[in-house]
């Protein structure tokens, strides 16, 4: 019976409330038009009769000010309300063309006094707010020391007091309504803030709160399920009322009626009678949000269903679990009713609007407890139930309204985490089958069922979406591609969920050819959604099919083939993806094949080095062509083919993914080459490293070229980077690192040809050439770098070549040196130096002359700071004397080009 009338009294309040706003706005826009046809009459009588009040002597006429009474007045009584009107005037209205003074209405009206009216603001505001507002907080106060005196003074006894205080709260009831009636009719205006029959209303409803609160808390006279219902009842009635005694009341309705469920508590909660409170609740509050135009209220009744809601996922009973779901399809329901529908447009043919943001906040909210509820569920038909027909009203909705046609890709997102929440089950047969049978793999998984079930989760909302999409292809692209992004993921995650489940990172057949097939079907789809905007290549529904269709294409690569021939395949696709951009330039193919090309070259790297089983012993003629040089051209290509066809930042990217492979062929290829086959188990020594470093040099050099016959900015931007690259190795690497000085590594016996010719004086003398060739565009950094770091090996080389000739094999720091070496290396670097220079004049490079003038400085100071203390007798001797001659010679030298180049100074005085 309490069920039931808890039931009959919110339907019975809300078709009160809504017969009381009926005639409210009836009567509102009756008002609407007496004021209209007022202000008509003020220019032709009230101003005319002002002017003609003024005697000859300018004072006013007291005649005329009592007819131009009489006019006010009469002019009033049109711009009264008819018997019965819903709410008069506000004061300040009233305070410009209410009853005047015989002086104030001999002038006219159009020229206030700005003083008296701001004396009446004034005084509307003491006498009409303040007071009302501290009458109401008076009241309460009274109540409740009235209260806590019977209390103390041990009065009245509980039940006495629950008496009173319903007693009390009736009353304060009662009497809002009867004054907010009286004031009606009366015409009694109400101020925005300082209504009195809303502020009685509300302490009645406080006190009725209170009075129930207190009847269970505290005394425990009824049971949670009556104070339940009882607070749920009157935070409702407080929302209805608040239809005609304004927001102040609905705010009280709003936090009473939510806060129900967090202030009674039960052993055994009842998870139907929760949520039926939740959607009773938020009916009511969206219904009078939606009458009353108030987004606050609205907002509130999002925020709490979505918070009660989560509440109920606690109750991990199956009828809960059923009774979230209907929850939630109940609330969507609710707020598409309250928020959407009558108010969004559904223009016929369809066309885009603007978003509706509120309305897409709450399914957010939804859609966020309904991922909450399938993460933490484990039964799979509710999950199923929940999820499918959710989804089905979110994209049905996106359908039908173009305004929330955001909300369609949400859908993708309950589909996929149901996905990943479905189980694979195995097929169990009473008397039959034995945990130790699953256990040990005996039984196989039931796969069919778990197709099925995805198929059930993933299939309705797929073609629902592709047909309301084809339905807004021709004449709203952004809601067609809004629901066709929600098509493409569904079906791309559910195929990468099913792969995932039956087959994880695993070679199936079935699975890969599926996919293929799917991805056959998105190619048709986007020439259909293609040919309803031919011209438009910015349309976003073939963009989003034409991405699926190509990331279903690489996910039935990826199932296809092994781990190792994958980057092959992801890049044949973004190869693929490129060529079609070509034909059918949608924009995201481009980003598309960038996302394929990063997902082959990430799959290279992280596999390399690779075995010797796996690509051969064959120098050069090797797997490794199939492997990395064949995804890096196919890369190359496609990038190139994207830059032709517009595509120009993707293309970029592409192109350098595909330069990164070739890098990674060419340092793979030099490394299997020098270890015989054996990349990984081969030590890594100097002549990797100097292997290594030429490569860079030379890949640096070659992407430079090609940036000369190519508009693409990569190649300049690759080459700069590998260039770096190469100059960090040599720095590093061959002077720190791996120099035989620091770790005395073999060299090798030969007095030529040993480890520090292609050691040192290859990629010296490459390095310098590369720093002369340069051209000037490159930056400064580049030309010096390279330039500086040759002359470096190169001296190295000479120098090491005199430790061998006196050291043999190894040429260690901390092997013995002679006087004979020492003095060797002020003659070979006096050499060097000489050359050096020679080649600065031959080629008028001012960088040889100066690196010739610092060898020979560093031959001086080696002379003067080691030689004369480290040799002794005639080398030491003949250490200076070379020195002498060789600087005698050079400085002779310069002079005979000086005096050719005529660059000679004066002669003297």
């Amino acid at each position: 019976m309490l069920s039931v009338l808890s039931f009959l009294l919110p339907v019975a309040l809300a078709l009160w409330v809504r017969t009381l706003v009926i005639d409210q706005r009836r009567m509102a826009e009756q008002l609407v038009v007496l004021r209209r046809d007022l202000d008509r009459l003020r220019p032709q009588g009230l101003a005319v009769s002002g002017e003609d009040a003024l005697d000859e002597t300018g004072e006013p006429d007291p005649g005329s000010a009592a007819s131009e009474t009489e006019e006010v007045t009469g002019g009033e009584t049109l711009g009264a309300k008819p018997a019965g009107a819903d709410r008069p005037e506000p004061v300040e209205a009233f305070a410009e063309t209410g009853s005047h003074s015989d002086s104030e209405s001999a002038m006219p009206l159009a020229s206030p006094v700005p003083a008296e009216r701001k004396s009446t603001d004034l005084e509307s505001l003491i006498g009409g707010r303040w007071s009302a507002l501290l009458g109401g907080l008076a009241i309460a106060l009274g109540v409740l020391f009235l209260a806590r005196y019977s209390i103390e003074a041990g009065l009245l006894g509980p039940r006495a007091r629950m008496t009173m205080g319903a007693l009390m709260s009736v009353a304060l009831l009662g009497a809002g309504e009867l004054m907010r009636r009286r004031d009606r009719q009366d015409a009694v205006p109400t101020l925005m803030s300082a209504d009195i029959p809303g502020i009685l209303t509300g302490a009645g409803a406080i006190g009725a709160f209170g009075t129930v609160y207190a009847a269970y808390a505290l005394y425990g006279f009824v049971g949670p399920a009556i104070a339940f219902v009882g607070l749920t009842v009157l935070g409702i009635a407080s929302l209805l009322l608040s239809a005609v005694h304004g927001p102040k009341l609905a705010a009280l309705g709003l936090v009473g009626a939510y806060a129900a469920p967090l202030l009674v508590s039960s052993q055994e909660p009842n998870p139907v009678a929760f949520a039926a409170h939740i959607l009773v609740v938020t009916a009511a509050v969206m219904g009078v949000a939606r009458i009353r135009g108030w987004h606050w209220l609205a907002i509130g009744g999002v925020a709490g269903s979505t918070v009660l809601a989560l509440l109920l996922l606690t109750i991990g009973t199956d009828t809960a679990r059923i009774s979230l779901g209907i929850l939630l399809a109940a609330l969507f329901a609710v707020h598409i009713a309250s928020l959407v529908a009558g108010i969004a447009a559904r223009p016929d043919p369809l066309e885009d609007r603007p978003a509706f943001r509120l309305a897409i906040g709450a399914t957010l909210g939804v859609v966020l407890v309904a991922v909450l509820a399938i993460l933490v569920w484990d039964n799979q038909l509710p999950l199923i139930m929940l999820t499918s027909g959710l989804a089905v009203l979110l994209v049905a909705a996106a359908g039908i309204w173009p305004s929330v046609s955001l909300v369609a890709p949400l859908s993708a997102l309950l589909i996929v985490a149901a996905l990943l929440s479905l189980q694979l089950d195995f097929p169990i047969m009473a008397g039959i089958t034995s945990s130790l049978d699953l256990r040990d793999g005996v039984m196989a998984p039931d796969i069919g069922g778990f197709v099925r079930n995805s198929l059930l989760l993933a299939v309705p909302s797929f073609l629902l979406a592709l047909f309301f999409g084809l339905k807004a292809a021709a004449t709203a692209p952004g809601m067609a591609g809004r629901l066709t992004l929600a098509a493409m993921s569904i079906a791309v995650l559910t195929m990468t969920a099913v792969y995932l489940s039956v087959a994880p990172f695993e070679t199936h057949i079935a699975t890969g050819l599926t996919a293929l097939a799917l991805a056959a079907v998105m190619v048709g789809l986007t020439e259909i959604f293609g040919r309803a905007r031919p011209e438009d290549w910015s349309a976003p529904a073939p963009a989003w099919l034409a991405v699926g269709a190509v990331a279903l294409a690489g996910l039935a690569v990826a199932i296809l083939l092994t781990r190792q021939w994958m980057p092959v395949g992801f890049a044949v696709t973004a190869a693929g993806a490129c060529q079609i951009h070509g034909k059918r330039p949608v924009p995201a193919l481009g980003w598309l094949a960038v996302a394929l090309a990063l997902l082959a070259s990430s799959g290279l790297y992280f596999n390399a080095p690779f075995a010797a089983d796996a690509i051969g012993l064959t120098p050069v003629f090797n797997k490794l062509i199939v492997i990395i040089a064949l995804p890096a051209a196919l890369l190359i290509w496609g990038g190139l083919a994207l830059l032709q066809s517009g595509g120009r930042r993707p293309g970029e990217l592409v192109i350098a993914f595909g330069l990164a492979l070739a890098a990674l062929f060419v340092a793979l290829e030099l490394r299997h080459f020098i270890a015989g086959g054996d990349i990984v188990g081969a030590p890594f020594g100097l002549i990797d490293m100097a292997t290594q470093s030429m490569a860079a040099l030379g890949f640096s050099v070659g992407l430079q070229l090609a940036a000369r016959r190519s508009d693409a900015g990569v190649f300049q931007l690759a080459s700069l980077l590998i260039g770096a690259i190469g100059i960090v190795a040599m720095a590093l690497g061959l002077i720190v690192v791996f120099n035989p000085f620091l770790s005395n590594a073999a060299l090798g016996d030969g007095r030529v040809f040993n480890l520090l010719l292609p050691g040192y004086l290859l990629p010296g003398l490459l390095a310098g050439l590369t720093g002369y060739l340069t051209p000037a565009t490159r930056p400064k950094w580049y030309r010096i770098g390279y330039g500086a770091t040759g002359a470096v090996l190169v001296f190295i080389y000479v120098s090491l070549m005199v430790r061998h000739g006196f050291q043999g094999e190894k040429v260690g720091l901390l092997r013995t040196t002679s006087d004979a070496e020492i003095w060797s290396y002020s003659v070979a670097w006096l050499v060097m130096g000489g050359c050096v220079l020679a080649l600065g004049l031959i080629f008028r490079s001012l960088p040889l002359r100066a690196a010739s003038a610092g060898i020979i400085l560093l031959t001086v100071a080696k002379v003067f700071l080691i030689d004369m203390s480290a040799l002794t007798g005639a080398l030491r001797a003949f250490s200076f004397i070379g020195l002498g001659v060789s600087l005698m010679v050079i400085g002779r030298f310069y002079q005979r080009v000086l005096l050719r180049t005529g660059n000679r100074t004066g002669t003297g005085a």
